[in-house]
């Protein structure tokens, strides 16, 4: 995706990138920026530079954390040497580090610790005019203060109408009357829960390259009751109806690998309920234009394996320790220059017609003069969450019910709800939504979610995560020891609720 400006930020000041990037975006101005403008299953290490020469505009937000990462420090000098507009918007009062304070002592900085509102006012007439755009044209500045959802995409279902979304709870009076104005559930669709804060439904989500056809961990029943009245009215009851739930059996095999010191893990877990046979895994190591080509290190890390894997088991694909002296010593000669990646390590897995990957990117630290393995991207935004549920895949209910006697939602015009089902086993799931509005009872249609639930914290996967690190630690031959750690990072609730929802 082509855009204006490319906005650099920390993964940990992300909430405030996207106050920038409204305001761009409110302005006309289109913006790329990590990760909602990468599709899924896209290589970052190439989909960042790319983004980098196609935009015409830099915003480097600047910060004390920002001056310190990896990430904003590439991005800033591969800007600088494909002469970008580069924009400092200085987020913090701090001293600028070496690097950046040399190359943009020549750069018209932007002071938003300052004076935000006046900062954005600035970066949109700069940007204008850089553009050919009238620099005065349509500026509307709203700063805000406090940290905002991302809005939901409404799509042609709302059509010409203007709809206001109201999520109020509060006590109803007793002696208040249950309101007869008319409802209508006008809009539903079953999603990923990662997708619901951006997706309205499906079509959009396939043409943003998004997979809705697996849902990991959870799924949303997400849908819209439109108040056709000109009065408001109660939800009395929300609930979703379990019409039928089918055990999945199958193996699903995931892909994990980092690197410590100069030795490089792999492995892979069965994370289904079935046994896994005939799993292949093949591994490469490439390295990027103008590095120079160790075969030693190609040799070391080339090679294939077949195994097969029972249910809740890990296994060990290779751990190989590489010399990387010559490697480190071509960085020290070369570590004023601008360093991106210099080789890749993949790593494929098949099992029957699924296939999973994990790449690692191998790096130079000028700071610590050290070579380490980087994955790329910030991380990934939570959509807002309403209602969640677990269900017992055992001992199904016939109905999940959502409204407690002392809360009711109101609806004035418009109330979404998202229904967040979390099964315990991976399994398909026959559902549909009911409410009860203003005394009369609405439905979605059903739908059929398939749901996988994996063995280990989502985090984990692509990532050299904790599950990854601890098998490190023992004996590869060690089967037993391998499926107690699995275990151990087997589907928990509590890995994927936000801090501020209630437990239990």
């Amino acid at each position: 995706m082509k855009a204006d400006v490319f906005l650099s930020y920390k993964s940990e000041e992300e909430e405030y990138a996207r106050k920038v990037r409204k305001v761009l975006e409110d302005n006309g101005i289109s913006c790329w920026m990590a990760p909602d403008s990468i599709p899924v299953g896209s290589n970052y290490m190439k989909q960042i530079p790319q983004a980098i020469d196609n935009c015409k505009v830099m915003i480097v937000l600047i910060s004390e954390k920002s001056q310190k990462s990896t990430w904003v420090k590439n991005e800033f000098s591969q800007a600088i040497t494909k002469n970008k507009l580069i924009i400092p918007y200085l987020i913090q009062d701090c001293p600028l580090e070496d690097e950046f304070a040399f190359s943009m002592s020549t750069m018209q900085q932007v002071y938003a610790w300052k004076n935000e509102e006046d900062a954005l006012n600035r970066i949109v007439k700069d940007i204008r005019e850089a553009l050919g755009d009238d620099p005065n044209a349509r500026i509307e500045i709203s700063v805000v203060k406090k940290p905002k959802v991302s809005p939901i995409i409404i799509g042609a279902v709302a059509a010409a109408a203007v709809i206001g979304l109201f999520l109020i709870f509060f006590n109803k009076p007793k002696n208040d009357p249950v309101s007869t104005s008319s409802a209508e559930v006008y809009y539903s669709e079953i999603l990923p829960f990662y997708l619901t804060g951006f997706y309205q439904n499906a079509d959009e989500a396939r043409n943003d390259s998004y997979s809705v056809d697996v849902y990991d961990k959870a799924f949303s029943l997400l849908s819209f009751i439109r108040n056709d009245s000109d009065k408001s009215v109660f939800v009395e009851k929300i609930a979703c109806d379990i019409d039928e739930v089918v055990l999945d059996s199958t193996a699903i095999i995931q892909t994990d690998s980092f690197m410590k010191d100069d030795t490089f893990y792999c492995y892979t877990f069965n994370d289904g309920w079935g046994d896994g046979e005939n799993i292949t895994s093949t591994w490469q190591i490439t390295p990027s234009e103008g590095v120079p080509v160790y075969y030693y290190l190609i040799t070391a890390l080339t090679g294939s394996s077949t195994y097969s894997l029972k249910s809740g088991e890990a296994h060990e694909v290779y751990r190989i320790k590489a010399d990387l002296n010559e490697l480190l010593e071509y960085c020290r000669q070369h570590k004023d220059e601008y360093l991106p990646v210099l080789y890749t390590i993949y790593t494929e897995t098949k099992y029957g017609d699924h296939t999973s990957g994990c790449a690692m990117y191998l790096m130079y630290d000028r700071d610590n003069d050290c070579l380490f393995i980087d994955y790329g991207g910030a991380d990934d935004e939570k959509p807002e969450i309403t209602l969640y549920a677990v269900l017992d895949v055992d001992n199904p209910p016939k109905e999940l019910r959502f409204t407690s006697p002392d809360a009711f939602p109101l609806v004035e015009d418009t109330f979404r709800i998202e229904t967040v089902i979390i099964p315990t086993k991976s399994c398909n799931v026959i559902l549909n939504g009911s409410y009860s509005v203003g005394g009369n009872l609405f439905e979605t249609e059903k739908y059929n979610a398939q749901v996988r639930v994996p063995y280990f914290d989502e985090s984990a996967i692509d990532v050299g995560g904790p599950l990854t690190r601890e098998l490190a630690q023992i004996d590869s031959n060690d089967t037993t020891m391998m499926k107690k750690i699995c275990n151990k990072y087997r589907y928990d609730i509590e890995s994927i609720l936000p801090d501020d929802v209630p437990r239990g």
